[in-house]
């Protein structure tokens, strides 16, 4: 038997910019995530979530070249996984299994906005890397996640799954794919894993000990994916972006409590003056008028989901303000950092 912990993921500074390769965002993984427990199978592999109502029967070495149900994202990780061991490895059959995924990702009132489907392809490839002992490198993991999550979604900057994959909190650069020509529209080609990835950098941020995360989920569902497909950011966005993603950067690695707050407030001014109204709404409005003092932004695309504080002081008035205004609560921890850097 094998069981994984996968953590979740909370984009702190660097969103929207992150998108077009070489942007650097700043991303911390969650000790909030799931895990995936595999055991062998004497029928058919099976599949079964605790977020999902049916479960999904399906031959493990013959998995079917369709992504629409609520199946798609595990069933897109196994596919490129097996594809990869297959092109690679003289293994080219799995044995039939029997897959378990328990999600902490949702909160009693829905989704708290921590990456769930980014969660779930890192944990099948991690769960598939450990029970079958194919001792794959972390960026070879991370590069598997990230094509079977791009080939579903159809967009994103992978800083999910790198942030996922590696722990800790990272400094991030998106990578450039442009050159990976796809023929086959159905499925993206395993050989990509094997090539260098233009632009690619991930970095461990030695975080201080004595900061804490707090999030604030509205409960108000975020698509990302629409969010993203219909916003043109001029380079002067991009540059600005990336100038204060780098000073941030440097407040973490200094333990600089109040430049980093106002690092944080810059990046919001930035994404506020240059996104459309809807992005924030009525309670993440509530949630940045709140901050003053406190370090803290909208997390991630924006439109609903999450924002977060940073604190390493007394926070019961913040969290008692927050929900008074139905915004849920929790305190996050930061999951270990797995591998120290990659670019």
């Amino acid at each position: 038997m094998t069981k994984v912990f996968i953590p979740g993921k909370l984009f702190l500074a660097g969103e929207y910019a992150i998108t077009h390769p070489g942007n650097t965002a700043i991303i911390a993984a969650t000790t909030t995530g799931l895990s995936v427990e595999i055991t062998p199978s004497n029928t058919k592999s099976s599949a079964y979530s605790n977020t999902l109502p049916k479960q999904w029967h399906f031959e493990i070495n013959h998995t079917e070249n369709q992504y629409t149900d609520d199946w798609r994202y595990v069933r897109a990780a196994i596919k490129i996984i097996h594809d990869y061991v297959k092109i690679n490895t003289n293994n080219n059959h799995f044995n039939e299994v029997m897959m378990t995924i328990t999600s902490n990702l949702n909160g009693p009132f829905g989704k708290i906005g921590l990456g769930s489907s980014a969660a779930v392809v890192v944990g099948v490839v991690e769960a598939f890397n450990d029970f079958f002992q194919l001792n794959l490198p972390t960026l070879t993991r991370f590069k598997l996640a990230s094509l079977a999550h791009l080939h579903v979604q159809k967009n994103g900057s992978l800083g999910d799954i790198a942030a996922i994959t590696y722990g800790g909190v990272i400094a991030y650069q998106s990578p450039d794919l442009s050159e990976f020509t796809q023929t086959d529209k159905n499925w993206l080609n395993p050989t990509i894993v094997n090539k260098p990835w233009s632009k690619l950098a991930i970095t461990s941020l030695p975080w201080p000990t004595d900061w804490q995360l707090l999030l604030g989920a509205t409960h108000e569902s975020a698509d990302t994916k629409s969010a993203i497909k219909n916003i043109n950011l001029a380079q002067e966005f991009l540059s600005e972006s990336q100038y204060i993603v780098q000073n941030i950067i440097n407040t973490v690695i200094t333990g600089n409590y109040v430049n980093f707050s106002k690092g944080l407030r810059d990046n919001q001014l930035l994404l506020t003056h240059n996104l459309p109204a809807g992005y924030i709404t009525p309670k993440l409005a509530i949630l940045l008028k709140s901050l003053k003092n406190v370090a803290g932004k909208i997390s991630g695309a924006g439109f609903g989901d999450n924002g977060f504080a940073v604190f390493n002081d007394n926070v019961d008035n913040l969290i008692y303000f927050w929900q008074l205004h139905q915004i849920d609560t929790q305190v996050i921890v930061i999951s270990p950092q797995k591998e120290v850097n990659y670019e």
